[in-house]
């Protein structure tokens, strides 16, 4: 015996009140049922029985259906039919069905009107269907004395049979198969649509990296597809260099849309083809689009610390022969002082063909002396090579604790200078006489002849560059003496150190301390004189024959055993191109 049906539709329930299909009598008095009989006599028996003509009825009778692609793109009937959503009606089929609601079709009428009530039902279609595929639609009896188990060969005859036996009606066919042919709306007209219009990413630069600010060009696109299988995406990538983790000023980088749907991606002019393929009325003008990458703003200078530009010295010109020995992220890998900029930005000119100088500054970062040491040591942020004065007590001590070795190599001479205003009388110190001021022996400006003016020493910040020359080569160990009444004064910062001893207020009573380079090239002040060190001023002259007493060197520093490239860099700047580079950039060569 037949399992019993099992309904979850709601509206197969509301049919649960009808009686079914009625058994038909001979005497029936319908139009469509005729009744065959023999005449009787009392001398001969009857001979034939009493038969019944069947009536034959198409149940898919005008059940012609249209198909098209709805605004998923998926394939659907079209109005008015209309399908249940899809269901499970059988105890043994693990399936699921739609059933016809809207129950128009012609030979369903004939059939109700029969007092039989019957219904169309399929699988649901498919999303891969198309044109030429078949779909077959099945018949379900709404009668309780017969079991729609399944809709196999066998039930088909089996409820032939039945509609024959018990209700004199003969059905035509049981299932009925249709080929898909689509017939899509006409053509929508087309809206022309530029993804990028008014879009321009931004790229951030923290010192270290690049990275795009924002990346959601036209995200509104997608309420264009009103769809929810379908939908705008944009890919980022770079079209040149290395990955996006490795974003450097001057990179391309490249924005793709792809259009994503039912698990597949379309990009490039695929994505215009689907489109018009689905009829979305949507032509995107462009699929990808290229951007510089270039900070939202450049100072023209090298950094906070100085106030004159990064155009070239107008004697410029290139040295270098071989130009693809290091590329523009070999020499990101450069950190150091505010007074070495010039090098590194001069290493970008000569490898990177750089025209624009107010670009310059875009390519790199040097983070100050002391940072750029705690780089290095504690390999942070890819420094290999850092462009410095010498180092401090308390950097060499964090190379210990790290266990690492600076490898530790002059490539410029600079002198350090001790600076005060442009006003006052005095010309020239001994180091005898700026030691005796800073550890206080020393006050007044009289007593090293001066105006009678109180004295007022500026320090540096701890661990800069020019305060570690100062301890080094000026105090040698003798400590910096800060009375309680003096105003002696750590500036954080060599650009103001030079502002506070240039000022109005201070007047000329100021001293402070830098180095001649950053003093001529890098932060420049026409309230600044440089007092000369026993009579010798700074010249390259007087550096490079030593009689300059405070002589100082910029240093290439690296880790032993650390990047190859670094090395490599370091080997440059020694070899007689880099040399001469350094003395274009407006330093001394160490030969």
């Amino acid at each position: 015996m037949k399992k019993s049906l099992l309904l979850l539709s709601a509206f197969l329930l509301t049919f649960s009140s009808f009686a079914g299909c009625s058994a038909k009598t001979a005497n029936s008095s319908s139009a469509d049922t005729q009744v065959t009989t023999t005449e009787e006599t009392t001398t001969e028996p009857q001979t034939e029985p009493t038969t019944k003509e069947l009536v034959e009825i198409d149940p898919f009778e005008g059940a012609d259906f249209v198909f098209a692609h709805n605004s998923d793109g998926d394939i659907t009937e079209k109005s008015p039919y209309e399908f249940s959503k899809p269901e499970f009606i059988y105890y043994s089929d693990d399936n699921q069905y739609q059933f016809l609601e809207d129950s128009t079709v012609k030979g369903l009428e004939k059939l109700n009107n029969k007092g039989c009530r019957m219904f169309i039902f399929r699988e649901p279609l498919n999303e891969d269907l198309k044109e030429g595929d078949t779909v077959t639609y099945h018949l379900f009896i709404d009668d309780d004395n017969f079991a729609n188990d399944s809709f196999s060969n066998n039930e088909d005859t089996e409820l032939a049979e039945y509609m024959a036996e018990k209700n004199g009606i003969r059905l035509t066919r049981t299932s009925m198969k249709t080929k898909i042919h689509i017939e899509d709306d006409p053509p929508k007209e087309i809206e022309n649509i530029d993804p990028f219009d008014g879009y321009t990413p931004t790229f951030s630069f923290n010192g270290y990296n690049y990275w795009i600010y924002n990346d959601s060009p036209k995200a509104e696109l997608n309420n264009k597809l009103d769809s929810p299988k379908m939908r705008f995406e944009y890919s980022v990538s770079l079209a040149e260099g290395l990955g996006m983790n490795d974003l450097w000023f001057g990179d391309k980088v490249k924005y793709s849309i792809k259009l994503l749907y039912k698990g597949n991606e379309y990009i490039g002019e695929d994505v215009n083809k689907k489109l018009e393929e689905l009829n979305k009325g949507i032509r995107l003008t462009q699929t990808e689009k290229i951007f510089d990458v270039k900070p939202s703003y450049i100072s023209g200078t090298y950094s906070s610390n100085t106030n004159s530009s990064t155009a070239r010295p107008d004697n410029w010109y290139q040295i270098v022969s071989n130009t693809d020995r290091f590329s523009k992220y070999d020499l990101r890998d450069i950190d150091g002082s505010t007074a070495t900029i010039p090098i590194t930005a001069d290493l970008i000119r000569q490898f990177c063909d750089v025209q624009d100088d107010s670009m310059i500054g875009a390519y790199f970062r040097h983070n100050t002396t002391g940072t750029a040491y705690e780089n290095l040591i504690l390999k942070k942020h890819n420094k290999g090579i850092i462009l410095v004065t010498e180092p401090s007590d308390d950097e060499l001590a964090m190379a210990a604790e790290n266990n690492v070795q600076l490898e530790v190599d002059p490539i410029a001479l600079d002198g350090f200078v001790f600076i005060t205003h442009k006003d006052n009388p005095v010309e020239s110190l001994t180091l005898d006489q700026i030691r005796d001021i800073y550890s206080g022996v020393i006050t007044n400006w009289s007593e090293v002849g001066g105006l009678d003016e109180e004295i007022i020493p500026y320090t540096r910040d701890r661990n800069s560059g020019s305060q570690t020359a100062f301890e080094n080569m000026v105090m040698e160990g003798t400590p910096v003496y800060i009375h309680p009444d003096t105003k002696t004064t750590m500036v954080e910062g060599m650009g103001g150190l030079i502002e506070l001893v240039a000022s109005y207020q201070n007047g000329t009573q100021s001293l402070g301390y830098t180095f001649n380079y950053y003093l001529n090239n890098l932060y420049k002040n026409q309230d600044i004189k440089v007092i000369n060190i026993d009579g010798i001023s700074p010249d390259n002259e007087n550096l490079l024959d030593g009689s300059y007493p405070l002589t100082s060197a910029y240093y290439a520093v690296t880790l032993r055993g650390g990047s190859q490239k670094a090395e490599e860099i370091k080997d440059f700047l020694l070899s007689d191109e880099g040399q001469e580079m350094i003395e274009l950039a407006g330093y001394c060569p160490v030969r």
